[in-house]
């Protein structure tokens, strides 16, 4: 009799803790869905309230005063990095692009590409300020349940629009299009205030030894953030270190793990266009 009350009592005791473990696991699975479902409705794509103006009687103008440059900012987005990259070449017509497009605005899809993890995409390609190696892509829409991690990429090629990126778990860093950052909710492009002839260092760096490498998200936790030598990465670290390899730190909160937002905190970058973003608050920049 006694045996079988036994037995009985260690049935209920791994019920219970079967049932533990369910009720544990449930809870944990809903509260990274509650963080998907917050990080989603917390984001906002940012389209002007006030009006377009035409832009034609500023740019064909000889020179820019900084009032103009701040109109321009104001109805594109691009910096006079950007504006004067493009006036450079010639090519108004983007400029004027790029406005229609910084106007227009949006259906943003969800999409889900990892568990718990998405982006904010949208159906159009929106164009960019001219490329020039070494610059720095970032986005705010890629988001892990309640952290919205962002994504980054390191621009090696600004004539073919070239980077070096580091995608996502399961994955590793390979050459990419720059335009893929075109279709997404938000983007800014950055610059490092890095002279050229470092610039084209880092670039060679990147594209003989930042490819192929696995995804890890916590880079910075349990492997170290500035090995010798790189056999792991993730996207704001892939980008972080190829600059670090030269000694230009642009982790502006020295933390473990890079972010992209980071980047954009840092002394040593300039925005050269910013889009899907509220210019009086870039991610915390202003």
């Amino acid at each position: 009799m006694k045996k079988a009350k036994d037995k009985k009592a260690i049935r209920k005791r791994r019920w219970a803790t079967f049932l533990s473990i369910i009720l544990f696991v449930g809870a944990v699975l809903a509260f990274l869905e509650a963080g998907c479902i917050y990080t989603e409705k917390t984001w906002s794509h940012f389209c002007p309230d006030y009006e377009q103006v035409d832009l034609m009687p500023i740019l064909q103008q000889e020179t820019l005063t900084e009032e103009d440059y701040e109109t321009l900012y104001r109805q594109t987005g691009l910096t006079k990095l950007g504006i004067d990259g493009l006036r450079d070449k010639g090519d108004l017509t983007r400029i004027v692009n790029i406005q229609n497009y910084f106007f227009k605005e949006q259906t943003i899809d969800t999409i889900h590409f990892n568990p718990f993890t998405y982006s904010e995409e949208i159906n159009d390609l929106i164009p960019m300020a001219q490329l020039e190696p070494g610059d720095i892509l970032i986005t705010s829409t890629v988001r892990v349940s309640w952290l919205r991690y962002g994504h980054s990429a390191l621009v090696v090629d600004g004539t073919t629009n070239m980077v070096v990126e580091s995608m996502s778990p399961g994955t590793s860093s390979k050459f990419n299009s720059a335009s893929d950052f075109g279709r997404l909710g938000d983007f800014m492009i950055l610059r490092p205030k890095v002279d050229e002839e470092t610039k084209v260092e880092i670039v060679e760096y990147a594209k003989t030894h930042l490819l192929d490498l696995p995804y890890r998200f916590t880079l910075g936790i349990f492997y170290k953030k500035f090995p010798e030598t790189l056999k792991v990465s993730q996207c704001a670290h892939l980008v972080w270190y190829a600059y670090r390899k030269f000694g230009y730190d642009l982790d502006s909160d020295g933390g473990g793990i890079v972010k992209p937002q980071d980047m954009l905190l840092s002394e040593h970058v300039e925005v050269v266009q910013a889009y899907g973003f509220d210019l009086d608050d870039l991610w915390g920049k202003v």
